[in-house]
């Protein structure tokens, strides 16, 4: 079985976000103790999407905007606290492979 090895920057997002897959993805969210439920691929692709089109990681508001077009269900804060209790903008952005999200801490 091929080892991949994952370079991280200092907050342990993606060095080179072009790099990405979904294996990464699993990888870098096992880091944080988190299983990437279909729930989660949703908000991952939505913050890869927001990204590919603004160049930025987006504010809260926005992914939950996003999101409220693409799933059936609502979506709010919660919702999204519950998939990353530690940060869902940060960690939804670091499993997607992008930068560390300017407006977190």
């Amino acid at each position: 079985m091929e080892m991949t090895t994952i370079t991280t920057d200092q907050h342990g997002h993606l060095a080179d976000p072009d790099s990405w897959n979904e294996h990464m993805a699993a990888k870098l969210a096992e880091t944080d103790d988190i299983v990437l439920s279909e729930a989660h691929w949703q908000v991952i692709y939505a913050v890869r999407d927001i990204y590919a089109i603004t160049g930025e990681t987006p504010p809260m508001r926005l992914l939950i905007k996003e999101l409220n077009k693409r799933i059936d269900t609502e979506i709010n804060s919660r919702f999204l606290y519950r998939l990353y209790p530690d940060g869902p903008v940060r960690l939804a952005s670091k499993h997607a492979g992008l930068p560390k999200p300017k407006h977190c801490m």
